[in-house]
């Protein structure tokens, strides 16, 4: 069966092999068309450093570094797009820029000014710690402020979210201050009322129960004491987080290349080649329709094979195929002599018995 397919597509081509050539020259030729008539787009770039170690991050414990596996701008480039993907960030960016007219028009047009700066922004990592963050459109002006939006965008949201995360961490233990200093003051409250309703005896040792319950205050004291001390230390490290919080990611995120407004327009080889080969894959697979239906279609005999499946006979003889015999014929000849050389040469193809 795979044979009997094969041959009637093969048949089906070469049959008309140059009908079927047509859709691809056809298809390259809009290519062409197209990839030339392609208009120049601008790029805008900046280079941000994210750098692993700093010294202020190492005094406060707080550095922002890769992952064993991934480098530093490896991880910031994929937090990026996941920022990016977000409606807020890429609001936060849309904001800095002329886009933000397109946002007061409709749902609509909201939409399709997001999905706009999502599609012409990109980012990737050049290094370990570089990475360029591109916006390719036909607008140099708006190609250059979303770079330049994104770029502080991105570090401003770094700085929001670590002064966040110190605010939350500060109210907890503001909030955790409170019953923990209540704790201390009844732990001492009680060991106060247990000394003066039993005094040191005059002479000799207390006895074991008062010893006891004396060592279980005093412990109960020391033990809210130092809770309230490490909640205290926790509220002054928040503190300190929440000051040092700007200063250590402006260290860690630093902007290496500003973006400038492009003056020259670029055209993309790799798109041009992308476009013009989605034309011609395209035109391909209308000739291999063409193909497949002219196959299809055809329900001619036109091999042996096609009568052994088809009609369930053997085939007893092939008829070859021959070429047309031209034979030269003088002007001067008649109808009748041209008749009579016809015959003969047709005389001389029959099969002799």
């Amino acid at each position: 069966m795979v044979r009997i397919v094969i041959l009637r597509l093969l048949e089906s081509f070469f049959r008309h092999r140059w009908l079927n050539i047509i859709p691809i020259l056809i298809a390259a030729i809009v290519g062409v068309i197209f990839v030339l008539n392609m208009a120049p787009e601008y790029v805008a770039t900046g280079r941000l450093y994210v750098s692993q170690e700093n010294l202020l991050a190492d005094l406060t414990s707080s550095g922002q570094s890769g992952s064993f596996w991934t480098t530093a701008a490896e991880t910031t480039v994929s937090e990026m797009y996941e920022l990016i993907s977000t409606q807020a960030f890429i609001r936060t960016v849309i904001q800095k820029t002329d886009l933000e007219a397109s946002m007061a028009l409709g749902p609509d047009s909201v939409y399709e000014t997001m999905t706009y700066a999502r599609k012409v922004i990109s980012i990737q990592a050049v290094g370990s710690n570089l990475l360029d963050i591109s916006a390719t459109g036909d607008d140099p002006t708006i190609v250059y402020q979303l770079v330049a939006s994104t770029m502080d965008a991105y570090v401003q949201w770094k700085i929001n979210n670590g002064y966040q995360e110190s605010v939350a961490a500060r109210s907890f233990f503001e909030a955790l201050m409170v019953p923990y200093q209540e704790d201390v003051d009844n732990a001492r409250n009680d060991l106060i009322d247990f000394l003066d309703a039993n005094p040191n005896p005059v002479r000799g040792d207390r006895p074991p129960e008062e010893t006891m319950e004396l060592e279980r205050l005093q412990a109960s004291v020391q033990r809210a004491e130092e809770r309230l001390s490490a909640a205290r230390d926790n509220l002054e490290n928040a503190s300190l987080s929440q000051v040092q919080s700007e200063s250590v990611t402006k260290q860690t995120y630093m902007v290496i290349d500003q973006p400038e407004i492009p003056q020259v327009a670029e055209i993309s080889t790799k798109t041009m080649i992308m476009n013009f080969a989605i034309f011609v894959v395209v035109g391909i697979f209308l000739s291999v329709v063409g193909i497949a239906g002219g196959a299809l279609l055809d329900r001619s005999l036109r091999f042996p094979i096609d009568v052994r499946h088809g009609l369930s006979l053997p085939v007893l003889a092939m008829v070859p195929m021959a070429k047309p015999i031209l034979v030269a014929v003088p002007a001067e000849v008649g109808v009748n002599s041209i008749a009579t050389l016809v015959a003969t040469e047709e005389a001389t193809l029959q099969p002799q018995t």
